[in-house]
């Protein structure tokens, strides 16, 4: 009889055990819940888990901590850059006035054609810069509205005027799909990238299509270029990267994919027999 009592006993105690175990855990569980949603409310309970506890919530508050203390520097280097970038309009403002009363003056010398080249690449640079600035700084600064994938496409072609110097083909499907967006928005990111296949020397034929499942609709450019080079294609996308053969800044394609991914869509890259393709999915459920 004791036997079985020692037993039962045993048994009990084991079974309030795990079931104290088990509403501690829930209760660490909530605690991790709470803290998520900015309730950093601490319990008071003194036992085996308060160590854990303990640990959690301090754990919780250095991330956040270190959460808000990176957000506020990406915070100053965005106000830099933009600061910067308009400081240096001025100057080019100055300079091309400057230079534009000496072509009157010596139409001849070529040296003020490059000069001028070059304050305008300038500007334009302080333009990607501000640019740049405004995607980093403002998350809610996408417009929403229905766009029509052929109305898109047809601005970002007339726009670039590419028709009169490369063979453009759209397919029909680009009629039927419609997406969520900002149109201006969008039009810049298909725009750098059709610049980025027609700057290539290969390239004399752009096709366009567009794909719709219930999941996204993709918006796909492909290009007879030549393709990109393996160890190129994880770079592409990156700020400032360029091929050696390139002329511009190695803003257009990572800017692209900042717009995309900012109206709820990826962006990526692959080759082709004969060229590169870029495909643009935008997702139906945010």
């Amino acid at each position: 009889m004791v036997y079985v009592f020692w037993i039962i006993s045993l048994f009990l105690l084991y079974y309030f055990l795990e079931k104290r175990k088990k509403s501690r855990i829930d209760e660490l569980i909530d605690l991790i819940d709470n803290m998520k949603n900015q309730n950093y409310k601490m319990p008071m309970k003194q036992d085996d888990f308060s160590i854990l506890e303990d640990k959690i919530y301090k754990l919780f508050i250095e991330i956040v901590e270190a959460k808000e203390t990176s957000t506020k520097n990406s915070e100053k280097q965005i106000e830099y850059l933009e600061d910067i970038a308009h400081q240096i309009k001025t100057p080019i403002t100055s300079m091309l006035f400057s230079i534009e009363n000496l072509e009157i003056d010596y139409p001849e010398d070529g040296n003020i054609e490059i000069l001028k080249r070059q304050v305008l690449r300038l500007n334009a640079l302080s333009d990607i810069l501000l640019k740049l600035s405004s995607l980093d700084a403002n998350k809610e600064l996408m417009k929403k509205e229905e766009i029509s994938l052929e109305e898109l496409t047809t601005y970002a072609l007339d726009s670039l005027d590419l028709r009169r110097t490369i063979h453009v083909e759209t397919d029909e499907s680009l009629k039927e799909n419609i997406i969520d967006g900002d149109f201006y928005r969008l039009a810049e990111a298909l725009i750098n990238i059709l610049k980025n296949a027609s700057n290539r020397p290969t390239c004399n034929k752009i096709s366009i299509s567009s794909y719709k499942n219930p999941l996204y609709t993709s918006l796909i450019v492909e290009d007879n270029g030549g393709g990109i080079a393996k160890e190129n294609m994880k770079k592409i996308f990156k700020r400032f990267y360029k091929t050696p053969d390139s002329n511009g800044f190695g803003i257009g394609l990572a800017m692209a994919k900042t717009i995309v991914e900012k109206n709820n869509g990826e962006i990526s890259v692959s080759n082709t027999g004969s060229g590169a393709r870029f495909e643009i999915k935008f997702y139906n459920v945010t």
